[in-house]
């Protein structure tokens, strides 16, 4: 009954992170289909339902003629047009509703029932707190572009994004811990592997906070050869901007440059702990995850951003993080 109980809670687990991949993978169509501010107000209850009506419609029509965005691109927009970026800001959001309540109602439901102990309710509790910044996060990214500028702030979407990736961690190392059993018969395991999957995984996470700035500052729209930039291993513009430091996060030619040198540095080390640990098959998985997660890059850079590999690209680095996590909680598990 044990077992059942915690194979139940697994599943939900499990459905919860692939939620929050495919919340990943709408947040970037929302974006890359310029669709992202086209609600222009946060109402979390009365926000479920759409506009039901004619006056409804030119309500929020009229809300959006306001904003800087509607101003600089797309002024005199028709009606038609209108809904159609609307509509998909609008799914972006009752996702994120609809993740929500897969994830609270039955965690109500399994923390009544005392199906789970007091410290994963801890653990689980705070992926919940996250989620709940996740929303905030999210609505001021969206506000952000809403008062002087017509686009979002790539701090934001890069918050935005580094949240979500938290809850997924959460979520994915929970589930991981119910499914990982120790082997009986002891694996030839590198003896720094621990420390050294660790150090690939925050280097993914700065990698990904990286992706959001390229995505924030349309820097991947700049440079699009491989694997020279324009002929130049090392881009001349690098630190125009005052002070120096400021490059590393506003300069799209610094940003896309770090992005790429990040990317190599992990495959470099992934690849080395693949080498260190040839016995223990699920490294592999990390490997073919870096090695597909850079040539979905690569194809995204070259072919000017298509929305297609673009949010296949964002969705594989959660992928990758996730790739990286089970290896360090399996090497925990047989440590």
């Amino acid at each position: 009954m044990k077992q059942k109980r915690s194979k139940s809670i697994a599943i939900w687990l499990f459905l919860c992170s692939i939620m929050t991949i495919l919340m990943v993978g709408i947040g970037g169509f929302t974006r890359l289909s310029n669709a992202g501010l086209s609600i222009t107000e946060w109402n979390p209850i009365t926000g479920v339902l759409p506009p039901l009506n004619k006056q409804d419609w030119l309500q929020e029509k009229s809300k959006y003629e306001a904003t800087p965005e509607y101003k600089a691109f797309n002024y005199g927009m028709s009606m038609e047009e209108f809904r159609a970026l609307y509509l998909i800001e609008y799914i972006h959001r009752l996702a994120a509703r609809l993740t929500g309540l897969i994830f609270i109602l039955p965690f109500i439901y399994f923390t009544l029932k005392k199906r789970i102990s007091k410290k994963i309710a801890i653990r689980l509790s705070i992926a919940l707190l996250f989620g709940v910044l996740q929303a905030f996060a999210g609505w001021y990214m969206v506000k952000s572009g809403l008062v002087t500028k017509p686009h979002v702030s790539h701090y934001m979407l890069a918050l935005h994004l580094l949240l979500a990736l938290v809850i997924f961690a959460l979520l994915l190392y929970q589930f991981f811990d119910y499914q990982i059993r120790p082997k009986q018969t002891k694996l030839k395991i590198s003896g720094n592997s621990i420390h050294y999957t660790g150090i690939i995984l925050t280097l993914i996470v700065v990698q990904i906070i990286f992706g959001a700035f390229v995505a924030g500052l349309n820097a991947g729209l700049i440079y699009n050869t491989f694997p020279l930039m324009d002929g130049y291993i090392i881009p001349k513009d690098l630190f125009f901007l005052r002070p120096t430091w400021l490059n590393i996060f506003e300069n799209r030619a610094t940003v896309q440059f770090i992005h790429r040198a990040l990317a190599l540095l992990i495959l470099a080390l992934t690849t080395t702990l693949t080498i260190k640990n040839t016995s223990v098959k699920q490294v592999y998985a990390m490997l073919l995850s870096i090695i597909i997660q850079i040539i979905l890059g690569v194809v995204t850079l070259l072919m000017h951003i298509p929305i297609i590999t673009a949010i296949a690209h964002q969705i594989f680095s959660f992928i990758l993080f996730g790739s990286g996590l089970y290896f360090l909680c399996y090497l925990r598990k047989q440590s």
